[in-house]
């Protein structure tokens, strides 16, 4: 291997089962939750919530699978699937939503458009609102 040459390795990330992780994640690596996790999480790839997971977070990410249960707002440049397993809590900003039946999905959907990948006039009145909350939270927590 040539050295200095540097090569990007995808590998994904875990929070297991019985983790609870709370803060900010900024990843180009699929990310899967099987634990507990509470924060913000931004991602180029895709996150997958496992059955047993739970997230209380503000997602913004190219794909997203929920088997497990996500309290929060998302944006999905992607494809949003919600298995019969899932529950999302909260408003969706996705270019593609599944729906499957025995999913449950409370909040409002956005569909942006395909050909744009979201504009930005589209996202950022939402980010804008995503970014308050978690403003919101840290100054809760802080205080």
């Amino acid at each position: 291997m040539l050295k200095g040459a540097k090569r990007l390795i995808a590998t994904d990330t875990l929070i297991g089962q019985g983790t609870v992780f709370e803060g900010s994640i900024q990843t180009e690596a699929n990310l899967r939750i099987e634990g507990e996790f509470h924060g913000e999480i931004t991602s180029q790839c895709e996150i997958i919530i496992g059955e047993y997971g739970v997230a209380k977070a503000e997602i913004k990410c190219l794909n997203l699978t929920i088997a497990g249960q996500l309290h929060g707002d998302i944006t999905v440049t992607g494809r949003l699937i919600i298995t019969p397993s899932g529950q999302l809590n909260g408003n969706a900003i996705v270019q593609s939503i599944i729906v499957q039946e025995g999913a449950t999905f409370n909040g409002q959907c956005k569909m942006i458009n395909a050909s744009s990948k979201a504009s930005n006039a589209e996202v950022e009145p939402i980010n804008k609102n995503l970014d308050n909350k978690a403003e919101n939270r840290k100054a809760k927590q802080a205080g």
